[in-house]
């Protein structure tokens, strides 16, 4: 994976920050990878595959695989969980793997 470590933090930051954006609703990962783009951090789909797992792992993202009706494929959809909001929002215990920029007031 490339990048500095900081910058994997700031990453897993940007991602729970665009999911609590649009909560409830869930965001492909070509969307999350797009939005990552235009906030200025572009990674390649693998990278984001691994950083969404990592998320999911800690119980702040859940990963769903579904089909639309003309999908010949299964697409993965990634969401905010309630903790994750609750993480978000400073109510559970920060982690060090995830950097969340400082809310302006």
């Amino acid at each position: 994976m490339t990048g500095t470590l900081r910058q994997k933090e700031i990453v897993r930051g940007k991602i729970l920050y665009y999911l609590k954006l649009i909560y409830p609703q869930a965001a492909t990962l070509p969307l999350l990878q797009g939005e990552l783009d235009i906030f200025g951090y572009a990674v390649p789909m693998e990278e984001l595959d691994f950083h969404v797992a990592y998320l999911a792992e800690k119980g702040l993202v859940v990963v769903e695989k579904t089909r639309g009706p003309r999908a010949h494929r299964a697409i993965q959809l990634a969401r905010i969980t309630a903790r994750g909001i609750d993480y978000f929002d400073g109510r559970v215990p920060q982690d060090e793997g995830i950097y969340l920029e400082p809310e302006e007031d």
